[in-house]
């Protein structure tokens, strides 16, 4: 064979050889879609199963019956519904502003499980009751507060529009009881107050104007029934203003019937947890005991001793209150703002 061609196979057999390594090195690596599928599926699955326990993770859904209520004013309203057994009381739910009835998820599951009933509300402009008198959708951010007109103030109403499901339901007044949060709990007392047959409150976080809505004279005006009020060291607004109507409540509806309770921290129902639960279900059977009384459970920073009498309000602490207190008449009578002066 003469030298040229065979140059010319060898060129050939080279080509062939780097031709083969080439397809090879492309067979030995994997493809687009599977890298998704291989080694990179591999990197990713670690993240999704991190991810699982989050996706996994479900709100907290309160118990309850779903309830359409019509306020006297025209609000559309939601509520939850747990009747109680026979011979136990029912609480009306109050929640905080812009909070929503699902808050009371373990309150509600104590009550509950003691027999208790409850109905648990979105106030006004809060939640799923969103629909005001005139049909369209109003935020509880929306809610004007003037010298002579107050949309929080009329979340009486709301409670009145509770009180006339539970009756309408065979729940007897002298069965309902209050508890509320925040300005849930400034309504809920201003409501008892002028409604003797309510037999029990329990304020989340008093405080003296929620939303310019006033509890001073309502506290005077609580009568000879037990109240329970729970506020946290670390919200000192609340401890100082919880202590003003303490001193109050102990004069007005007795010292005997006044409870108050601290925890370390928080405020109205995100104070609540499975332990305080417990707790104010336990005061509700027994409202009246030493053991968890006022008495063991000065409030924070009153610069008293436990079992100490309680330093009196001064006029320059309290704000000033509407006076006199109204009657129940005018409890559910809406302000008519062409009437101001």
């Amino acid at each position: 064979m003469n030298r040229p061609l065979l140059v010319l196979l060898a060129l050939l057999a080279a080509q062939g050889v780097h031709a083969a390594v080439e397809v090879g090195d492309r067979a030995s690596r994997p493809l687009s879609g599977e890298g998704v599928g291989g080694r990179d599926a591999a990197k990713a699955a670690p993240a999704a199963d991190s991810a699982k326990p989050a996706a996994a993770r479900k709100a907290k859904v309160l118990p309850g019956i779903l309830v359409d209520l019509t306020t006297r004013d025209g609000w559309l309203l939601r509520a939850k519904y747990v009747p109680a057994k026979e011979s136990e009381p029912t609480f009306l739910l109050l929640h905080a502003k812009g909070r929503r009835m699902e808050d009371w998820y373990y309150l509600g599951r104590a009550l509950a499980n003691w027999g208790y009933g409850y109905l648990a509300l979105d106030f006004r402009g809060h939640g799923s009751s969103l629909v005001s008198p005139e049909g369209q959708k109003v935020n509880w951010r929306e809610f004007k507060i003037t010298k002579t007109y107050n949309e929080f103030a009329n979340l009486l109403q709301d409670v009145g529009a509770c009180v006339a499901y539970l009756t309408s339901q065979g729940v007897a007044e002298e069965d309902i009881g209050v508890i509320g949060a925040e300005v849930g709990s400034s309504i809920g007392l201003k409501y008892a107050a002028v409604h003797p047959k309510v037999p029990m409150a329990v304020m989340l976080s008093p405080g003296l104007r929620y939303q310019e809505v006033l509890t001073v004279n309502a506290m005077r005006a609580y009568k000879g029934r037990p109240i329970l009020m729970i506020h946290s060291e670390a919200d000192k607004k609340s401890a100082a203003e919880t202590l003003l109507l303490a001193n109050i409540a102990k004069r007005s509806t007795g010292e005997a019937n006044t409870t108050v309770l601290i925890v370390p921290k928080e405020r109205g129902t995100k104070m609540l947890n499975g332990s305080l639960a417990r707790k104010i279900v336990d005061w509700i059977a027994e409202p009246v005991q030493v053991s968890t009384g006022s008495v063991g459970a000065v409030p924070v920073d009153s610069g008293a001793p436990a079992g100490a009498e309680l330093p009196q309000p001064s006029l320059r602490e309290a704000p000033e209150e509407e006076a006199p207190y109204p009657r129940a008449a005018d409890d559910f009578t809406r302000p008519d703002p062409s009437e101001a002066p």
